[in-house]
């Protein structure tokens, strides 16, 4: 896919930058296309307008050179935000002890969507998350998409 070329391309590069990548994402909108890059200094986790002016100026001279998309398209770079997305295996021992809702591919004890608070991740690369109810453990690739709870995030300033 055209979205993990993107993001092979740019990982390592926004990495010797200071950043870390989160998500690439390619959005079909009417006639032109939406490259969303989401992403967060290395250091803090955090991210500004300065950084995204930053970025956006450095992704575009890469883009140049490399000319993954061939059509004329919008660069969008932004932080992951309040309700940020949680995309690699990393994220879900860097975010432990917050709360997340975990869409899984297929469903499990009769659903596909779980509320709680992440656990980490065990000795067997499963992801623990602590739901009201129970503890669930999934592998990474049973997860379609994952994010930190905003609502949650925002009330208990947890924003980072």
């Amino acid at each position: 896919m055209l979205d993990e070329h993107i993001r092979d391309l740019l990982f390592i590069r926004l990495k010797k930058l200071g950043y870390h990548l989160i998500r690439v994402k390619i959005k079909n909108s009417g006639i032109k296309k939406t490259l969303q890059i989401m992403a967060e200094r290395t250091k803090d986790r955090k991210m500004d307008l300065k950084d995204c002016t930053f970025l956006s100026r450095e992704i575009s001279s890469f883009l140049e050179v490399d000319d993954p998309i061939s059509s004329s398209y919008v660069l969008e770079v932004s932080s992951g935000g309040v309700a940020r997305p949680l995309t690699m295996i990393e994220d879900y021992k860097l975010f432990k002890q917050n709360k997340a809702k975990i869409v899984l591919k297929e469903k499990f004890k009769g659903k596909k969507t779980y509320r709680g608070f992440l656990q980490g991740v065990d000795e067997n690369a499963d992801i623990i998350l602590q739901t009201e109810e129970h503890e669930i453990k999934v592998k990474f690739f049973e997860i379609d998409k994952a994010n930190i709870d905003p609502d949650w995030a925002i009330k208990n300033n947890q924003i980072k």
